[in-house]
C-alpha cells in the first residue's frame, strides 16, 4: 500500500523574495541594514551610513584598497575614532558599490566579486569596480549585468 505524496499548498510554503524584493533583501544583507524600497535607500544615504558599511563590504570579499575611493583609510579611522557616520557622498559611494555587488551576486552568484575585478574590453579594459567610481560608470556596469541576466551578453 503506497502512501500519498505530500503536496503542500503554495500558501504553506515560505515566501521567497523575487524581483525588487530580492534586490532589497541582498542589499540589506550586504549593508547590514534592513531596506525595502528605493526611498529607504535614499534616506539611508541622506542620513549618513554607519562606518560599519565599509566593514560589511570587506566582509563580502572587497579589499580596503578597492574601497579607498569610497572613503580614504585615514578619514575612516578618524570617523571610527570619533563615532561619526560617513558623509552623504561617502555613503552614496558605499551604497553604490553595495548595490552593484548585490546585483552581481544575483546574476553571477559566487563569481560576482571576481567579475567586478575583471578588466573588460567593453570598458576600455577598466574593471566594473573601477567604472563604479562614478555614478555614470556604475550605471554602465548595472546595464551590463542586466543584459547578462537577460541573456543578451554571454
Amino acid at each position: 500500500m503506497s502512501q500519498p505524496l505530500f503536496k503542500p499548498s503554495p500558501s504553506a510554503l515560505p515566501e521567497q523574495p523575487s524581483g525588487p524584493a530580492l534586490r532589497f533583501a541582498r542589499l540589506s544583507r550586504i549593508i547590514g541594514q534592513p531596506l525595502q524600497s528605493d526611498l529607504e535607500v535614499a534616506r539611508y544615504v541622506a542620513n549618513g551610513a554607519d562606518t560599519g558599511l565599509i566593514e560589511q563590504l570587506t566582509g563580502q570579499g572587497l579589499t580596503r584598497k578597492e574601497l579607498e575611493f569610497v572613503i580614504p583609510a585615514r578619514t575612516l579611522s578618524h570617523r571610527i575614532k570619533k563615532h561619526e557616520k560617513l558623509s552623504r557622498d561617502e555613503s552614496e559611494r558605499g551604497v553604490r558599490i553595495a548595490s552593484l555587488l548585490a546585483l552581481a551576486q544575483q546574476v553571477l552568484g559566487e563569481e560576482a566579486t571576481g567579475w567586478l575585478r575583471q578588466p573588460l574590453r567593453r570598458f576600455d579594459n577598466a574593471s566594473p569596480l573601477e567604472m563604479a567610481q562614478t555614478e555614470q560608470g556604475a550605471r554602465l556596469v548595472e546595464n551590463l549585468l542586466i543584459q547578462i541576466d537577460e541573456g543578451y551578453v554571454a
